[in-house]
């Protein structure tokens, strides 16, 4: 892929330089940051390299999709080489996007029968209900208003709990808390209740937030959550009793949304010593990778085979920190870093200060150098790139109501109708739906 990109951020270069419209400033800001490292001599790929015109830009779209990714998420140009400023990358985007959408045809409008299904399918995994399939009869669903009052009705229903469990779960990974098999000697208040109570609360929040009908961003930053006692314990809050869940205000601004949830944060890390880790530890590289992939939507590469031998007793964060440059480091530190945000967290999501003896270190940066200390700045430098969030999601979304990798014009014509109602789930799902 790290080839594909050579190739694409010159033919990128190159287009833009020819194309219509194309400001001098957009020309210039590709030629001084992209092109000096990925020209035509260092390239190595099946892919011309010859002058491109507009044209091509959707001929090879798979390969500048990938570039328009990581211009999106800021993960390009890599850590320590010179940067645009924002709007210098806001200019390269809107452009890149815009010639891609360039000439993709349009396609016929589903009917009123095709929607209700179309949405049955997505929310409840089944046939419409008797009230969505009149709203189809009257020729009504066409309406925005009437469409989105069904999405909000569906998503209030009990059956909406197929959405949380065949998209949500999937594609978060939640099943992979199934998986963890905890040190009894190292922790031994983790139980089967324990795993249980951490993998309701996410669910819970979720239903809450398509209940609502709030901007899915709301997911890394809700200031709420579900516990019962027994996860309530796990967490310090205290007079919660029963097992019945009730919703509680998170304890503080590091636990608020999907990153401050144990159910991620326990299968992102090492809880057995029959780990590659040796012992138990919160995972950097693991957290970093799932923060990587799930909010900024860029997959890392393969990892290489690596000699890594921990050092007993020393905190992990705390070595990988120290590595030597190296083929794996090199690539690492595209990730870590956003892994090191949640040093605060063990590895079952508990609270800690410490690590073993060591104060815990939880700062880090973002591949453009903005610095953060913590789980909540964290979530702030991630927030100024919310716009790869929610292409990610969207993405993801309409992969699984298609059931295949949908088209980016598409993805991208779905978040520009859903703007202006703030990216709520009704207008996301609205969009999907009719297309």
């Amino acid at each position: 892929m790290k080839r594909i990109l050579a190739v694409s951020i010159t033919c990128l270069a190159e287009a833009f330089a020819q194309a219509p419209g194309t400001s001098p400033s957009l020309t210039a800001t590709v030629q001084t940051y992209c092109v000096g490292c990925h020209n035509q001599n260092g390239a190595q790929a099946g892919l011309a390299i010859d002058k491109l015109n507009p044209d091509q830009v959707s001929a090879d779209a798979a390969s500048w999709e990938k570039v328009l990714r990581q211009l999106r998420a800021r993960t390009m140009p890599p850590v320590g080489s010179p940067r645009p400023n924002q709007a210098a990358y806001e200019s390269v985007v809107s452009s890149l996007a815009a010639a891609l959408d360039r000439g993709v045809p349009l396609k016929p409008k589903p009917g009123d029968a095709e929607i209700a299904t179309r949405l049955a399918a997505l929310l409840w995994n089944g046939p419409p209900d008797q009230q969505l399939l009149d709203a189809a009869k009257s020729g009504r669903l066409k309406d925005p208003a009437v469409l989105e009052q069904q999405i909000r009705r569906m998503l209030s229903d009990a059956r909406s709990k197929a959405l949380v469990d065949g998209f949500f779960g999937p594609w978060l990974q939640l099943d992979r808390l199934a998986d963890v098999k905890p040190d009894p000697q190292v922790f031994p208040d983790f139980d089967e209740p324990l795993r249980q109570a951490l993998r309701q609360e996410t669910g819970l929040f979720i239903e809450s937030q398509l209940r609502d009908d709030r901007d899915p961003l709301e997911l890394w930053s809700a200031n709420y959550t579900y516990v019962n006692e027994r996860l309530a314990r796990h967490y310090g809050i205290p007079n919660i009793s029963g097992s019945e869940f009730r919703r509680v205000p998170s304890p503080g601004p590091e636990r608020a949304g999907l990153l401050g949830q144990g159910s991620i944060l326990t299968f992102t890390s090492h809880t057995d010593t029959s780990a590659i880790m040796g012992e138990p530890a919160a995972s950097p590289a693991t957290r970093g990778r799932w923060i990587r992939t799930h909010f900024l939507g860029v997959n890392p590469p393969p990892p290489f085979n690596n000699n890594f031998s921990r050092q007993k007793g020393m905190p992990l964060a705390k070595q990988t920190r120290g590595l030597p440059a190296s083929p794996c480091t090199n690539c690492h530190r595209n990730f870590f870093p956003l892994g090191y945000g949640l040093e605060n967290f063990d590895p079952l999501g508990r609270w800690r200060t410490v690590d073993g003896t060591d104060p815990v270190d939880a700062s880090g940066a973002m591949v453009d150098g903005t610095p953060f200390n913590g789980a909540a700045e964290l979530r702030k430098a991630l927030f100024e790139r919310s716009d790869a969030f929610r292409n990610t999601l969207t993405e993801r979304l309409l992969a699984y109501a298609v059931k295949g990798q949908p088209d980016m014009p598409t993805v991208r014509a779905v978040l520009r109708e859903a703007k202006p109602k703030n990216y709520r789930w009704s207008a996301l799902i609205a969009g999907i739906v009719t297309r």
